[in-house]
């Protein structure tokens, strides 16, 4: 091999090689330092897309468990109501069983007196009882609402409504009182309580919504640019479940409806509430004893559906744990670092930049020595 100044082979190789051998010591810092094999989509491009929507899935798994717990919080603090209800049913009972008999005679009167307070307590339950401000057990927490007549399209109101503790059953108008060309004044009245409540809204620019918060109805409503050519439209309440996302993607599959419809109220079941003299005769009250055990079957019947759902809940819940789990330990096989691996990977090429080093050196010095001919 000839001696040469101008170019020096052994020393560029050696650079290659150290280059090489650096480049594999920084990856093994990398892997070691962060945990992971692929830290960026150079490292591993299939393994990078693959993880990288599993790692997407976990997360909506997780906010799918989340919403289950929440589903299940709710159910639970519906039926603790329900049980209190259901307690002061059979109280009740009792009251009927012993009113209608020849012997109570003049304690008649503090046998209904009793039955009143328990009765209107079983309203004050059924109307108060809430989770994060969701009626659960007056029938409003499925409410839903549909808008109908004309101004759904044309007048300028879209179909969008929000209920906000809105009544089952309830119904509501509205209609423009004054307008301007810039602005529209609504009046909105809940047919049902007579309530009303008049709001002035700028007509929105075109291709634009805005939205009018009937807070006395409970109501809001999306209006357009349309909206200068409003016509009276009614708005009617119906009935619905409450439906909760519980997996991972979108579809029927990944839904559970909770039903909330159902009332516990006095009326509901059947009973008089805090109307007196239910229990004031005899004849009375043995009527009243077929009327709270029918007020008690129809409420068994209700919770019985309230605590299937609540095992159902309770199933998904279980699934999606394991559906976590999985989608995890998937993530980790394809994207966490064998540290034990790494770590015999980083000794060899800490070795060989550290020889590497060296041998640049030795290549370097080796074309000093042609120096020496020059003697």
């Amino acid at each position: 091999m000839a001696l040469s100044v101008q170019t020096n082979n052994a020393a560029i190789t050696a650079l290659k090689n150290l280059n090489t051998n650096n480049r594999s010591l920084n990856i093994s810092l990398n892997r070691l330092s962060s945990g992971f094999r692929i830290n960026n989509a150079a490292d591993d491009a299939s393994g990078f897309a693959v993880s990288s929507k599993l790692n997407a899935q976990t997360g909506r798994l997780k906010a799918a468990s989340d919403n289950v717990t929440q589903a299940v919080a709710m159910v639970k603090m519906a039926d603790a109501g329900i049980n209190e209800i259901q307690n002061m049913i059979n109280r009740i009972q009792v009251l009927a069983t012993q009113a209608a008999s020849a012997n109570t005679g003049t304690e008649r009167a503090k046998l209904d007196a009793e039955r009143v307070k328990l009765e209107t307590a079983i309203d004050k339950i059924a109307n108060s009882t809430q989770y994060n401000g969701i009626s659960l057990l007056n029938g409003a927490g499925g409410a839903t609402a549909g808008l109908s007549g004309t101004a759904a399209t044309t007048a300028g109101v879209n179909a969008t409504v929000t209920l906000n503790g809105a009544n089952s059953g309830d119904s509501y108008t509205f209609s423009a009182v004054t307008a301007t060309a810039t602005s529209v004044t609504i009046t909105g009245q809940d047919t049902t309580t007579s309530t009303t409540q008049s709001i002035t809204v700028t007509i929105p620019s075109a291709g634009s919504t805005t939205t009018v918060d009937f807070t006395d109805l409970g109501l809001k409503l999306t209006v357009d640019s349309n909206l200068s050519g409003f016509a009276a439209s009614a708005v009617t309440i119906g009935t619905g479940n409450s439906t909760f996302q519980v997996g991972s993607e979108n579809g029927a599959n990944n839904r559970i409806d909770v039903n909330l419809t159902n009332s516990y109220t006095t009326s509901a079941l059947g009973l008089d509430g805090s109307v007196s003299g239910a229990l004031s005769t005899q004849s009375s009250a043995q009527a009243y004893i077929t009327t709270a055990t029918n007020a008690l079957d129809t409420l068994i019947t209700q919770r019985a559906d309230l605590g299937a759902t609540q095992n159902q809940l309770s199933f998904v819940q279980a699934n999606l744990a394991t559906s976590i789990e999985q989608t995890t330990a998937a993530v980790s096989a394809i994207r966490d670092a064998d540290m034990a691996s790494e770590m015999a990977n980083f000794t060899k090429n800490q070795i060989l930049t550290q020889a590497g080093i060296s041998m640049l050196a030795q290549a370097n010095q080796a074309a000093q020595n042609i120096l020496s001919l020059f003697r």
